[in-house]
């Protein structure tokens, strides 16, 4: 072992060593109160007195350092913090009974003998109890004082969140961790945090470039066989700082693994893969997930969700509602549920994803935008043994302890990617996920680390490289991601016409590519100009109608209404089985000089009324020449 070595390792044996104090610390923090025992005064105060007394929370209706802390109410469900630290609803079961109470107080029963006693205070030793009409009374009051309150608005489970001003505070389940300190849960900035399962927590002291893992972890990515090399490389390293600062992020976006079986996929994301022994416990991994389950598991938790063998050949519908839930996520846009006696409730889910899989199912465009793909190719080595991290039970907290210190200066370095990508063609959705990726992925490296991997840095002045490596046209995740309106020309001119044509059924785009090729004229041996009502006789079927002649350009007028293109564009995002679908806002947000409102009716006189197969409707016109243009 060289000197560097031993420095690293009796540093990361000094944090190991400093968390455990920080945590023995919190623990004394929580130690359970002393209190009296039954009918015993407390702190001067005999037993039930303490309103009289003034020893009155802030609420004026608990008692002065209740175990038990009033959040708010919402309709007939009243809200607590109970002795655990975590949300209690007196609605849960209808009633707040001796048990309930009893479990609201858990380990804190002799506080309620003392503040709410049942009887005079020398019977209370041989039998204690306590007034549970009374303890209602006044934890009810003690809520209608705190106003209204809503768990969708205001808990925070575990991961990392936004302070009011714009600081990182990260919940690690037992603990919140603020300004390198770890402290209790409970309310900040207006948010409940509520008490959960612990997590780990950033390391205690900030980490050097020699003891960055992110190096090692970037090594050990280059023996998987990726596409894109270190470009995806690149991402994987940017998807685990967006997995671990999550709901902090205006942008969470999600990776998808793709490749068959026998290219690591399991060995990366699997139970007892690469990521995994990053993450721990604070992802959550699963197969076969439905989006009600991820609801109900993660609930208003902002953790890393990985799922595997989200395959296209079975449960679609169920895919696409996780795969949508993703997307949503991206955002963190509120998600409205069903809920108990018809009541909904709001779910925000605030998580990044990796999903896997090898034979992904159709992922709409909107989606994809949100998502990159990174596409697994056979492995190169011989060894069936996945490399491992050294320490690797430090190497989660030592990241999150990066991110952490990074946090001021994550908004410049996202800045930075988006103009590049920018100039590469990408739009705003292009420039928030693959910049997001590349700005955590520099963000844990470091620009020496990525020197030193011989990656695009800051300090080598050539980040411009990664508008090179990643130019939009050339993104496979962008294809068909443009704007609607061409999406919805080009879903109309591939849609098929339901009536056959020399033994075959054609596209809108055939019929007319056949009239511009002179097809149709040579197929019935007539005229040009019997070609182009034969034409329009066919389109007519679909409900299309056709203008001009192949001379000074042909324009294609479309219904905003018709039943045969609603059902023609079923399968797309703009059809609609009873013929009022979105075609028409799509087309309208089209350039006037593409698409126009109103046609010359041969009088020059402009109008949007045409007649298609014999009745007058009210159309939008492409003009195919002028959309041909645009390559």
């Amino acid at each position: 072992m060289n000197e560097q070595d031993g420095k690293s390792g009796a540093g990361r044996v000094g944090g190991l060593i400093s968390a455990a104090q920080q945590r023995a610390k919190l623990e004394a923090k929580r130690r359970d109160a002393v209190y009296p025992l039954p009918g015993q005064p407390w702190n001067g105060v005999p037993p039930g007195e303490w309103p009289e007394k003034g020893e009155l929370d802030d609420t004026g209706y608990l008692p002065k350092d209740c175990p038990v802390r009033p959040l708010g109410y919402e309709g007939e469900a009243f809200y607590f913090v109970d002795t655990m630290g975590q949300v209690f609803n007196s609605a849960a079961n209808g009633q707040l009974g001796v048990e309930r109470l009893q479990k609201l107080f858990a380990g804190h029963e002799d506080f309620l003998y003392w503040a709410w006693p049942a009887k005079e205070p020398k019977k209370m030793a041989a039998d204690p109890g306590f007034k549970s009409e009374r303890v209602r009374r006044d934890l009810f009051s003690a809520c209608r004082a705190r106003g209204a309150w809503s768990m969708s608005d205001t808990v925070r489970g575990r991961g990392a969140w936004r302070d009011d001003q714009g600081g990182l505070m990260i919940h690690c389940g037992d603990a919140m961790w603020i300004d390198g300190q770890l402290d209790d849960t409970g309310e900040y900035d207006g948010y409940f945090y509520p008490r959960r399962p612990s997590s780990f927590v950033p390391w205690p002291e900030q980490v050097t470039q020699d003891d960055n893992p992110a190096t090692e972890l970037f090594e050990i990515l280059r023996t998987w066989h990726f596409a894109r090399g270190d470009v995806d490389a690149m991402f994987l390293v940017g998807w685990l700082g967006v997995a671990m600062l999550g709901g902090a992020l205006d942008w969470r976006p999600s990776l998808f693994m793709v490749g068959d079986a026998g290219t690591g996929k399991s060995e990366l994301f699997g139970k007892n893969g690469l990521i995994r022994s990053v993450l721990g416990k604070m992802m959550v991994a699963t197969t076969n997930a439905s989006e009600a389950g991820l609801y109900q598991l993660v609930g208003h938790d902002s953790v890393p969700i990985a799922i595997d063998e989200l395959e296209g050949e079975d449960g679609q519908d169920q895919a696409q509602k996780v795969i949508k839930m993703a997307r949503d996520a991206a955002s963190g846009s509120v998600r409205i549920r069903g809920g108990q006696n018809h009541k909904g409730v709001e779910f925000q889910a605030q998580s990044s994803f990796a999903f896997s899989g090898i034979n992904p199912p159709p992922i709409p465009p909107a989606n994809l935008t949100r998502l990159v793909i990174v596409e697994m190719m056979p492995l190169k080595v011989t060894s069936n043994k996945a490399p491992t991290l050294s320490a690797a039970e430090t190497v989660g907290p030592r990241l999150l302890r990066i991110l952490a210190d990074g946090w001021s200066d994550l908004e410049y370095k996202l800045d930075q990617y988006y103009a590049v990508l920018r100039e590469a063609g990408h739009n705003s959705r292009g420039q928030k996920t693959y910049g997001t990726f590349l700005a955590l992925a520099h963000t844990l490296i470091g620009d020496d680390g990525l020197k030193a991997l011989g990656m695009p840095s800051e300090q080598g002045g050539d980040l411009h490289k990664w508008g090179e490596w990643l130019k939009a046209e050339a993104m496979p995740e962008l294809e068909g991601a443009g704007e609607t309106w061409r999406q919805a020309i080009d879903y109309i001119l591939t849609s098929e016409i339901d009536a056959y044509t020399g033994g075959a059924k054609k596209t809108v785009a055939q019929v007319i590519d056949d009239l511009k090729l002179g097809r149709t004229a040579s197929e019935f041996g007539d005229s040009q100009t019997s070609a182009l009502q034969n034409t329009r006789d066919r389109l007519a079927l679909a409900d299309l109608g056709l203008y001009g002649d192949v001379r000074s350009g042909l324009t294609l007028a479309v219904p905003n209404s018709s039943k045969k293109i609603g059902r023609a564009l079923l399968d797309t995002p703009f059809g609609d089985r009873g013929g009022n679908g979105s075609w028409k806002w799509a087309l309208r947000r089209a350039p006037p000089h593409i698409v126009s409102k109103t046609i010359d009716d041969g009088s020059g006189r402009q109008d949007n009324r045409v007649t298609i197969a014999g009745r007058q409707v009210r159309c939008l016109f492409i003009d195919l020449k002028a959309y041909g243009a645009l390559g």
